[in-house]
């Protein structure tokens, strides 16, 4: 099986290295803990393949 990768992280999850499941507006994680969940575009990043 092909793992799935969410194509951005939410900035709490990013911050804290945590695997965000990518909803949208809030993901589980921010939902679960009741933070406001902010998706920040990252220009200039490329995603790498996965293999």
């Amino acid at each position: 099986r092909v793992p799935r990768r969410t194509p951005m992280a939410c900035q709490f999850c990013r911050g804290r290295k945590l695997k965000c499941d990518g909803c949208k507006p809030s993901c589980s994680n921010c939902n679960r803990r009741g933070y406001p969940c902010n998706y920040v575009p990252v220009y200039g990043c490329q995603p790498s393949p996965l293999s």
